[in-house]
């Protein structure tokens, strides 16, 4: 979405609107962000894609939109990030209340003008003329007062998506984050590594977990459902983070996770607790079907020997995550 002055999204809503009409388009928020953004023609794959729909169907069903609207009006980290996914769905709770009242004043507009149309087509309607003409300025009064109204709320909502977009790039910007999940990049896990390091022993371990059969879910759920997993795991570890740890996302459905002060049995006994409580979750779509029955990893862990470099700390940890993938994944090993 686009800041726009109210005279701008004026000129555009009295180009969306008849469209939707014309085709029957139920006024729903998602329906007006698709609709809007498809006159202002600044789109042109959502354009093609709303074009081909119509070609095939004749029409742009809601759920379409919907879709429409998750894809090109807002960006994968406000999707799935919850904080910036609550301020979403306020921002399209504001509108939809302001859709319905613009939706029912226009409806309110049309009844005024067909029953003014009735009375002039009567014999007498010389005697009701006034009454006609302050009843149709009495109507077009609320509609366009109402529209105004519409109007500042859409400039409102694309000043706070606006808002929502720089709070992403913030994140994108910080070179130490995934902005994903929010936790460490390889960057930020290696700068942790750099300043724990010099401190520790023989207690400084790194566990290295990644979704098994991570490209199969893509190929078969599509890349949606594969970034979802991947935004649930991300949840699921920091609710189970302990105090002495660090977590980071690495790359595609790869985490890591730094333990201070941890040997190397209880860090193998920590990944098996993650495994064994990763197994028992599985991912729905929004309906509450399953996509995904058992949600299966494999991990890697290894404890820092003497000063050796968080580069080769990772590579040890890398090495014995591909040697659970070799023995069969889901599960853990250390060497």
């Amino acid at each position: 979405m686009h800041p726009d002055s109210p005279r701008q999204a004026n000129a555009l809503l009295h180009k969306a609107v008849p469209l939707m009409r014309k085709m029957d388009i139920a006024p729903t928020p998602y329906n007006y962000g698709i609709w809007y953004e498809y006159v202002r023609q600044t789109s042109p794959k959502l354009n093609q894609l709303v074009d081909s729909t119509i070609g095939r169907l004749g029409s742009l069903p809601s759920f379409i939109s919907k879709e429409l609207f998750h894809q090109f009006l807002v960006s994968e980290e406000a999707r799935y990030n919850n904080e910036h996914k609550d301020k979403l769905e306020a921002l399209v709770d504001n509108i939809s209340t302001n859709t319905y009242t613009m939706s029912n004043s226009l409806q309110e507009l049309e009844g005024v003008v067909t029953k003014s149309q009735r009375v002039l087509a009567r014999a007498d309607r010389h005697k009701h003329l006034e009454k006609v003409v302050r009843y149709l300025d009495q109507g077009t009064k609320k509609a366009l007062a109402d529209a105004q109204h519409f109007s500042q709320t859409l400039n409102q909502v694309n000043e706070e998506v606006l808002q929502l977009k720089a709070e992403l790039d913030e994140i994108k910007n910080n070179v130490d984050l995934d902005p994903l999940t929010q936790l460490f990049n390889q960057k930020g896990l290696e700068r942790q590594l750099y300043s724990l390091i010099p401190g520790s022993e023989d207690d400084l371990s790194l566990l290295i977990l990644d979704i098994d059969h991570l490209k199969d879910i893509n190929t078969k759920h599509g890349r949606r459902a594969g970034t979802a997993l991947i935004c649930h795991i991300g949840r699921i570890l920091l609710s189970k983070k302990l105090e002495n740890a660090t977590l980071a996302r690495l790359n595609g459905g790869t985490f890591a996770i730094v333990l201070h002060e941890a040997t190397l049995d209880y860090a193998i006994e920590y990944a098996e607790i993650l495994r064994g409580h990763l197994n028992k979750q599985r991912l729905k779509n929004r309906s509450g079907q399953g996509i995904i029955e058992k949600i299966c990893v494999s991990a890697g862990v290894a404890t820092i020997i003497g000063q050796e470099s968080p580069n080769n700390l990772i590579a040890r940890a890398s090495g014995y995550l591909d040697n659970a993938k070799r023995q069969g994944r889901n599960r853990t090993a250390s060497r």
